[in-house]
């Protein structure tokens, strides 16, 4: 008797963790696994409830997985992810074989220096030429671009170091997004001469980035780019997404 309840108990709870996720995927679908950049810090949880916001308007639902990118390029590529959250156009053009982009960038990144000023540097661009250019290890669009300003690139495993790279003289710049840039502004070490003012900080430019998927999926770019825009057009991506570093999107053609 005791055995056939517990039986009837486990069928029960099976029965109802089934309807659940039943109701949380439209017209019975299974939720779309997205990979998301699980250093994105503070910023992260703003992401995430942009795409589900997203999914949810295309009639779709989705979960984001926090891992690496690289982590997030292999499984994409294998078909393991349905999708990635966002990644720099030309990283889209690369992979155009591979992955699916919405045709509507999501945003616009800002790409920014940071250095010491007691180092000569103006802080543009084109004079990072045979400048040691410290990086996050993984950023492909600072790994790509930074070669061709003329720069030797310095991956860094952990930015946790960065400030101690500039100080020693290991770097001369380090390069980051505008997300992270806030961050790392915040860990700042107390130290004697260690304030903000002491820091130097420019934009070097602004990077469109892109929602991917797999192209398995292909026959959902339309929702989820009509979504998107409409997201755009009425301002939501703008308040979702209002985070230090990122720029509203322009309206593709």
């Amino acid at each position: 008797m005791f055995k056939h309840a517990l039986i009837c108990l486990a069928l029960c709870a099976f029965h109802s963790t089934s309807a659940v996720r039943a109701a949380d995927a439209p017209a019975g679908q299974p939720c779309l696994r997205l990979g998301a950049d699980e250093s994105l810090g503070p910023s992260y949880a703003r992401f995430e409830k942009f795409f589900t916001t997203l999914y949810a308007r295309a009639g779709l639902c989705v979960t984001s997985v926090a891992m690496a990118p690289k982590r997030i390029e292999q499984l994409l590529i294998r078909g393991e992810l349905d999708g990635d959250w966002f990644r720099p156009s030309d990283y889209a053009a690369e992979f155009s074989d591979r992955t699916v982009a919405l045709p509507q960038p999501v945003f616009g990144l800002e790409a920014r220096l940071i250095w010491l000023k007691k180092k000569p540097f103006s802080g543009k661009p084109e004079d990072l030429k045979g400048l040691t250019v410290g990086h996050q290890a993984g950023f492909r669009w600072l790994e790509a671009h930074l070669p061709q300003m003329g720069a030797k690139p310095f991956a860094i495993s952990s930015t946790a170091h960065t400030w101690e790279l500039l100080e020693r003289g290991r770097i001369d710049v380090f390069a980051t997004s505008g997300i992270h840039e806030i961050e790392l502004l915040g860990h700042l070490p107390d130290r004697e001469g260690n304030s903000q003012e002491n820091i130097g900080r420019a934009l070097w430019t602004t990077v469109a980035f892109f929602h991917l998927l797999h192209p398995k999926h292909a026959d959902k770019v339309q929702k989820l780019n009509d979504a998107l825009r409409d997201m755009i057009i009425n301002h939501d991506s703008a308040i979702s997404l209002d985070i230090p570093g990122i720029q509203p999107a322009r309206l593709a053609h």
